[in-house]
């Protein structure tokens, strides 16, 4: 029975010390550099539209891909009615929801999105 339980605590320490020097070899490989993309938010506020995202998408794909750039970020009031530029409207923001108060795109901005959630609501 000692003869057990001194071999499996040596395969205990023996993986323990394989993780650790994997993680040590490999620590520098986990980030190159940090997650590099386009956020909405830096140029268009809460008023960006669907038009404007491609155009950047397009640019990014065509011009940063290669160096790593490779997200696209739709930030924020995606899923209002009623925004201003320059800022939110905050007296009487219209929210675009469906029954169960998830919030959908604003189809006057992101066009085709409309009548095309069964995808956001079903989680496909």
């Amino acid at each position: 029975m000692k003869s057990i339980l001194n071999s499996s605590l040596v395969m205990v320490l023996l993986y323990m010390s394989a993780l650790t020097a994997q993680a040590q070899t490999s620590f520098k490989d986990w980030a190159k550099v940090p997650p590099m993309g386009w956020n909405s938010w830096d140029c268009y506020g809460s008023t960006v539209t669907e038009a404007e995202v491609k155009a950047n998408a397009d640019y990014m794909a065509a011009n940063l891909k290669k160096q790593g750039w490779e997200y696209i970020v739709v930030d924020i009031r995606w899923f209002v009615e009623n925004d201003k530029a320059g800022g939110y409207n905050q007296t009487d923001p219209r929210y675009v929801m469906d029954e169960y108060g998830r919030y959908l795109p604003y189809s006057g901005s992101f066009p085709s999105a409309a009548g095309r959630w069964y995808f956001y609501k079903f989680g496909y």
